[in-house]
């Protein structure tokens, strides 16, 4: 999937939302697509998923094979995870006869760890089983390009870390291309590749890294990830205020490249 947003303007504004955005996301990879506040990563999600227009292009991808998991998604609180998932497999219309949608049911709670909750009634479920539900959901359909929005908001640490964990293996396993956007940073070593969007002085979003976790701390210059938002956060917000700096050293190797 090939993204190449020139620009992204909403009418009643005077600036821009997102500039020069032209990332690659490679199928089998996982993807963390991080930023500051005001940066875009909503409005990048839109223009992808096919919510918002702009100047630019999108390639290399079917629209209708893009399953999006927002951060509060939509599940009925009075049926069971079972049943979440066994709905959304029927109305696929992918599985022929009971046995097979069964099977394939019975594959995707496995898969997701639901094994001893998966008769348990989604209101009596932690945060973290109803985002494996919500998941779950999704991948039986088949789609190839999954984009999880703020799935970890309000994860303790490890329930974070073991359903990254799990999305990295699926996305292994089965090819498929997972984007997932997160202010959860310490994480940044399980993907394939990161993206990190910056607001710049104008306050358009624009992107100020895109490669492997492996270098995102000597390009950023830090030792700690955490440090990466500080140095591109406004000053005005608590920051360092670098986020021009780090666009356009960006762009730089991007151009030599």
């Amino acid at each position: 999937m090939q993204v190449d947003i020139n620009k992204k303007r909403y009418p009643n504004r005077s600036y821009d939302a997102l500039r020069n955005i032209h990332v690659a996301f490679p199928a089998g990879c996982t993807t963390l697509i991080i930023g500051t506040s005001g940066a875009g990563k909503s409005t990048l999600i839109k223009c992808m998923i096919g919510m918002s227009s702009f100047d630019g292009k999108i390639t290399d991808y079917n629209r209708e094979d893009i399953a999006y998991i927002p951060q509060h998604p939509a599940l009925n609180q009075n049926e069971t995870a079972r049943a979440a998932i066994y709905w959304s497999a029927l109305f696929s219309r992918l599985y022929r006869g009971s046995h097979e949608l069964n099977n394939a049911v019975q594959h995707h709670v496995q898969t997701m760890g639901l094994q001893s909750v998966q008769n348990s009634e989604i209101h009596n479920l932690s945060g973290g089983q109803r985002q494996r539900v919500s998941i779950a959901k999704e991948l039986i359909r088949g789609k190839n390009i999954i984009i999880a929005d703020e799935i970890d908001t309000g994860l303790d640490c490890g329930v974070s870390r073991d359903l990254v964990t799990k999305l990295c293996d699926i996305t292994h396993r089965t090819g498929k291309t997972t984007i997932i956007i997160s202010h959860n940073i310490v994480n940044i070593e399980l993907y394939d590749r990161v993206v990190v969007l910056a607001k710049g002085s104008d306050k358009t979003g624009g992107i100020a890294y895109a490669g492997s976790p492996a270098y995102i701390r000597g390009f950023f210059e830090v030792n700690n990830y955490v440090d990466i938002l500080t140095k591109i956060n406004a000053s005005d917000e608590g920051g360092m205020g670098q986020a021009d700096y780090f666009i356009g050293k960006f762009d730089s190797l991007r151009s030599r490249r």
